[in-house]
């Protein structure tokens, strides 16, 4: 966009085609005067003391309590305030400013595999939390939308140009839409292969998103197989691409490279000792998934262009688990060249349980560069 380049993206969770659509508009029109009257009108509204019950967040069971009844009540307000905004474009960038509000005002922090609670949620949770003092919602979104008033000049400067297309769905269903050797070069940090579900993580931005519990469940199992309650999408990729060729070349290299079936062996192995057995489909889904993805960047990037992808290896059962390289090699058998595999000067550390019984053990954190094949 700031380069004067058009862009595509892809993504699944909702939240971030929603950021990505505010710093478009900010860069590109959005008048910094007319936002400030309108955030201070959102503020004057939010504190109201009652509200219209029509716009008070529908919890589900994972995010209930996450919030004072006087935090629901100001939420409701900012929603309801949005909701009948005739500019699609402040209503974008607003409803950005109490998304990112939600969890600081919330008794709830986000953890990677889900979100921790601080006790006075009432919740009866394991992993207690302390956050010490809680502000009020709309202390934070007040601080929030100056935040973004004051990027204003820069994403202007910096990031004014052609809007992107954003595209709301999964990788594995979109990419396949998209023409032959289009794209010059792909950006991408896949979810890694680690047992974090950011329907959890996100939950409380998706409520506010308005997705029930039903959805929510649909979402995670259309994400990027990366936990233990992921199913095989093998069976639904088939009936996608109508059982051609190309999907079985996909399922042969997963079935086929050897270090992966080497990992996939040795947890089998010691599947009774796994923390859940689980971890064994879920490397399996993943990688399935990944060469898919893989598979068909290298039908649309164009000769000559490049992939940089960012990705951590990850480790089970003191199993060291070489995403690099063998996402490497995927791409090498579907058109590309891989350039190099740069390893960030620090790693990232096994998971206290795995500490304990298999001493620490850092983990590589890598960014490949892949080069597609002319011919």
């Amino acid at each position: 966009m700031g380069m004067g380049l058009r862009g595509t993206g892809i993504e699944i969770l909702p939240l971030g085609n929603l950021i990505a659509q505010s710093v478009a508009h900010a860069a590109n029109g959005l008048s910094h005067e007319e936002f400030r009257a309108v955030s201070q009108k959102m503020l004057h509204a939010t504190s109201k003391l009652n509200c219209n019950k029509q716009y008070i967040l529908k919890h589900i069971p994972i995010t209930e309590k996450a919030f004072s009844s006087q935090a629901d009540r100001e939420i409701a307000n900012a929603r309801e305030f949005i909701a009948k905004l005739d500019n699609p474009v402040l209503a974008t960038v607003l409803n950005l400013a109490c998304l990112s509000s939600l969890e600081e005002a919330s008794y709830t922090r986000k953890d990677g595999q889900f979100l921790r609670w601080d006790s006075r949620s009432g919740r009866n949770v394991s992993a207690k939390l302390d956050k010490g003092e809680i502000p009020d919602f709309s202390t934070v979104l007040a601080a929030r939308l100056r935040e973004i008033e004051e990027d204003f000049s820069f994403l202007k400067e910096h990031y004014s140009g052609p809007n992107p297309t954003l595209i709301t769905g999964s990788s594995l269903t979109e990419l396949k839409k998209l023409p032959d050797n289009e794209y010059d070069c792909v950006v991408t940090s896949p979810p890694y292969a680690n047992r974090y579900d950011y329907t959890r993580t996100y939950a409380l931005e998706l409520v506010y998103l308005d997705y029930d519990d039903s959805q929510v469940k649909a979402l995670r199992q259309a994400l990027l197989s990366a936990t233990v309650e992921n199913r095989s999408k093998r069976e639904s990729l088939l009936a996608t691409y109508q059982d051609a060729a190309e999907i079985h070349q996909v399922f042969r290299a997963v079935d086929e490279h050897p270090a992966l079936q080497e990992v996939l062996s040795t947890l089998r192995e010691h599947a009774e000792e796994l923390s859940n057995r689980n971890i064994i489909n879920l490397i399996e889904n993943y990688f399935t998934e990944m060469a898919l993805v893989t598979y068909e960047l290298g039908r649309v990037v164009m000769p000559g262009g490049s992939v940089f992808m960012i990705n951590d290896n990850v480790q089970y059962h003191g199993e060291e688990v070489p995403v690099d390289l063998i996402l490497s090699d995927f791409a090498e058998q579907f058109g590309f060249h891989c350039n190099a595999i740069w390893i960030l000067a620090r790693g990232k550390g096994n998971s206290s349980q795995q500490m304990g019984k298999f001493g620490r053990k850092e983990i590589r954190k890598c960014v490949y560069h892949w080069v597609k094949v002319d011919g």
